[in-house]
Order: C-alpha cells, then sequence, then structure tokens
C-alpha cells in the first residue's frame, strides 16, 4: 500500500508566493493554499493537515495571531508551524519560536531549504514548544491565579497541558497545572515561579 502524502497548508497574501511554494511541493506532498487566515481556518476545520507555512504580516488576522490560534486550539495545537517571512532577524525569530513556530524560512524561499525544514519537522512528530513559550504560558498563569480568576485559569492550564518540551520540565509542568486545577493558587504561583527560574538557568 502507497504511503500517504502528508497535506501542507501554506498561508500567504501573495498570490505568487503561493504559487512558488505549490511548485516546489507538489509532487512530494499535498498542497492546499490560503490567501488570508479565514481561508486557511476554514481548510483546517475540513482537511487533515499535517503542517502549516505561514507568513507573518496579513491584512486582517496576522500570520502572528494565527499561530496563537493555532497553539490554543483543542484540535489544531499540534500542527508543526513554519513561519515564512522576509523578516528574517534574530529577534524576530526568537520571537516567532517564543510564540511556538517550529522553525523560520527567508523570503525569497529556497526550495532545499524549505523541503529540508519541512521534512525535519515532519519527521520529529510532536510539537516542542520552546522554553520561553513555555515561561510566557507560566507567567500568565502566575498573575491568573493572583487574582483569582479561574475562568482565565482553567484556560491557561488547558494550553500548558498540551504542550511538550522536556521530560523534567513536562513533570513539573504537569504538577503545577494540578495545582491550578484543584484551585490551589498559591502553590501553583510558587511552581510556576520556580520552574521559569530554573528553565532560565538551563543550557539551551
Amino acid at each position: 500500500m502507497p504511503d500517504v502524502k502528508k497535506t501542507i497548508l501554506s498561508i500567504d497574501d501573495d498570490i505568487t508566493i503561493l504559487n512558488a511554494i505549490r511548485t516546489i511541493l507538489e509532487g512530494t506532498y499535498e498542497v492546499s493554499l490560503a490567501k488570508n487566515t479565514g481561508i486557511a481556518q476554514t481548510i483546517l476545520n475540513t482537511t487533515r493537515v499535517d503542517l502549516i507555512l505561514l507568513d507573518m504580516n496579513m491584512p486582517g488576522t496576522s500570520g502572528m495571531d494565527f499561530l496563537e490560534f493555532v497553539r490554543n486550539d483543542d484540535s489544531h495545537y499540534r500542527i508543526p508551524v513554519i513561519i515564512v517571512s522576509s523578516q528574517g532577524t534574530p529577534d524576530v525569530i526568537m520571537e516567532i519560536k517564543k510564540r511556538g513556530a517550529v522553525d523560520f524560512v527567508v523570503k525569497p524561499v529556497s526550495p532545499n531549504i524549505l523541503l529540508e525544514k519541512i521534512h525535519s519537522n515532519l519527521k520529529t512528530g510532536n510539537v516542542k514548544i520552546s522554553r520561553d513559550y513555555i515561561e510566557g504560558k507560566l507567567k500568565r498563569l502566575i498573575a491568573a491565579c493572583n487574582t483569582g480568576k479561574s475562568t482565565q485559569v482553567e484556560k491557561i492550564v488547558n494550553g500548558l497541558q498540551r504542550v511538550h518540551c522536556e521530560q523534567k520540565i513536562d513533570a513539573k509542568i504537569a504538577e503545577i497545572c494540578k495545582y491550578a486545577k484543584d484551585m490551589e493558587y498559591n502553590l501553583a504561583e510558587e511552581k510556576a515561579g520556580a520552574l521559569i527560574a530554573e528553565m532560565s538557568e538551563l543550557p539551551e
């Protein structure tokens, strides 16, 4: 039985870029194209997507907002997202990884680099969230626990329970989430603060 091709969703408001990406990928992958995030969301709701290529700056809902949506959506949070953008400065790359993107490809797109990064990130399976992204979630959890906003705490906990980083960190996140779900907010805040400090000392 032949292998089923993986499906790549490419989102960009530039039709020329979309057509170039389709030319690079077709034959190796099934390709879905979206010129805005509204169309992309419809595709996600109707098609199994294995990886997303996402432009950062688009009219309406930006690529960064769409990335946040994917990372916090129960149905789509495990889909690897690679940002494709001309803004390839170190600060930008650091920021997109904080937001939960797995990789970055600079425009104009090199076919070999694009194919290599897609293959690499499909092969790893689980989405490994960066420490910076987890730290941001933990800080929001601390703030929510401090104000006693249980609905907000629950939403953040649901997001944290879906992330994967490193075994030791994952175990501590599970402990923090349990305290937060049991409304032991002081303990959740304390453990979250300790984990943030511990991650800052770990080598990359």
